[in-house]
Order: structure tokens, then C-alpha cells, then sequence
């Protein structure tokens, strides 16, 4: 398990929301999300592709928002069609991975934010995540934590 802590600016994703079920790992399979890649990879957006977890309820089995799009800069950017989801400036736990499979890695990505959790390592804030994807083989998820420099949510 390795990750750093780093302080992000706010972030803003455009793109198509999916309401997901938190799930284990090896359940990860959404048909909806599937829909909603397809159209962000077949529509006319600009910028690097991103995905914003948003509307967090903690435990497995409950349900967060995921919008699957791309980085902007302002509203202005959002093609029609598209919503706009915000994650905080703040504090987030930078885990990276990179492999050929992307189930694989995704699920080792999870792995160890998870055992980072069991551990103490880090404690989620739930106030918004973001994962974005540098090139076709890696995966760089930003998880908001309780910055433990001062005690407060990041």
C-alpha cells in the first residue's frame, strides 16, 4: 500500500451521473456505468477524462453518485447534455496503479484504500473523491480524508 497525501483544489467533472450501489470488490460490473462511458467516449467532450464519487453514504450496500466525463475549468465548459459534479478543495489521499487489465487494477487500486482504512492509515471524509486516468494503463484516484495534520476533514 502506498500513497501520498496531497492538498487538491477544487475539481469540477462534466459528464453523466450514474446513482451506484457501493459494492465489493469483484461485483464491480454496472451495466449503467457501461452506458455512461460509452456515451462520454462517443460524445463531443474536451479535456482529460475523470470520474467524481459524490452524495457518499459510507456503508457497502448503500449509494453514491458517479459522474463519468472529463475535467473543466467552469459551467461554461459543459457541452449540453451534461451535468456538472464538484468535488472540495481539500485534503485526499493519492493512490496510483498501473497494469494491463483494468478490472485488475481497479480492484487493486480499492485493495489498498481499503487496508489503508483497516489500518488507521487514513480516515475517508466522504466529501468527494475523484479518479482520473493519466494514460490507457493507470488509474489515479484521489480519496478526501481527515487531514491528520489537523484533525479536520480535508
Amino acid at each position: 500500500m502506498s500513497f501520498q497525501l496531497v492538498e487538491r483544489r477544487e475539481t469540477l467533472v462534466a459528464g453523466v451521473p450514474v446513482r451506484s450501489p457501493r459494492r465489493a470488490l469483484g461485483k464491480l460490473r454496472d451495466p449503467h456505468l457501461e452506458i455512461a462511458w460509452s456515451a462520454v467516449l462517443n460524445g463531443d467532450m474536451t479535456g482529460p477524462f475523470a470520474t467524481a464519487y459524490t452524495d457518499h453514504a459510507e456503508e457497502i450496500g448503500s449509494y453514491y453518485t458517479q459522474t463519468v466525463g472529463v475535467c473543466c475549468e467552469s459551467i461554461e465548459d459543459v457541452p449540453p447534455g451534461y451535468v456538472i459534479s464538484r468535488v472540495p478543495a481539500g485534503t485526499y489521499a493519492k493512490f496510483s496503479v498501473v497494469g494491463s487489465n483494468f478490472t485488475d487494477i481497479f480492484d487493486d487500486l480499492w485493495r489498498q484504500i481499503w487496508e489503508a482504512e483497516a489500518e488507521g492509515a487514513i480516515i475517508r471524509a466522504f466529501t468527494g473523491d475523484f479518479e482520473s486516468y493519466p494514460h490507457a494503463f493507470g488509474i489515479e484516484l484521489y480519496v478526501a480524508v481527515v487531514d491528520p495534520r489537523c484533525g479536520e476533514e480535508g
